[in-house]
């Protein structure tokens, strides 16, 4: 489903293209994570530096007037919203009342199987916001999870920062996969970790490596090779 908030992810995920025609010598733009900040109310959020979408507890009534940075809502049965690039809903919301020009984007936590992790790629959601129970700093059991849930979803996932890390960590978590970063507004400076992003190297796309199990038959017996049998001579 087309709508401003899908498309702009996309671009903003898969980078600029180089601007066709003579004359034209920008460069295209790197692909880079996306950011969204969450917020108590949209006159705050879109004061926030470096961001690409906002996010406010509904209901809510964005302004209709455009804008660079997107706007939604996080909404749950009964919950107004109106004039929103995007919605956010868990689980548990409603899948009716939302417009068609507006993205849907789903939310969860840690506790799914990967079963379960597998079946919401099948869902209408332009996104999915995840938790992997991130601290202070990372382990090698924090980017298992984070691993996990990029292939089991399988789409564009965006995951929740609970602070900005150093850049080697910040490059590892880029690497899982992740589409993007959902970080609160009021606790992180959202234009440092904006600078932080920038500095990431995009992922690179390596040949993927895999282990093909190959059943071979046995070999066939050998046999031995007789010599035709030379008939005698007639005249012997």
């Amino acid at each position: 489903m087309a709508n401003k908030f899908s498309e702009q992810l996309e671009k903003i995920i898969r980078g600029g293209s180089r601007p066709l025609g003579f004359g034209q010598y920008a460069a295209p733009a790197k692909p880079r994570l996306f950011v969204l900040a969450e917020a108590q109310t949209m006159d705050n959020g879109i004061k926030l530096k470096g961001i690409d979408a906002v996010l406010v507890p509904g209901p809510c009534k964005c302004p209709a007037k455009k804008s660079e940075i997107l706007m939604g809502c996080s909404i749950r049965e009964n919950i107004e919203h109106k004039g929103c690039d995007f919605v956010v809903l868990d689980l548990e919301g409603a899948i009716v009342g939302i417009e068609e020009n507006t993205a849907r984007v789903l939310q969860i936590g840690g506790d799914l199987t990967d079963a379960q992790l597998r079946a919401l790629g099948g869902l209408d959601a332009a996104a999915l916001i995840a938790d992997a129970g991130l601290g202070d700093s990372l382990i090698f059991r924090d980017l298992l999870a984070v691993q996990r849930l990029v292939d089991f979803y399988g789409k564009t996932l965006l995951l929740r920062l609970p602070k900005i890390y150093g850049k080697a960590e910040m490059q590892a978590l880029s690497d899982r996969g992740i589409a993007g970063v959902v970080v609160d507004g009021a606790k992180i400076d959202t234009a440092a970790l904006r600078k932080a992003i920038e500095e990431l190297e995009p992922k690179k796309k390596g040949k993927e490596k895999s282990t093909a199990i190959v059943n071979c038959p046995p070999p066939a017996a050998h046999t031995e090779e007789t010599e035709p049998e030379i008939e005698p001579d007639e005249d012997e």
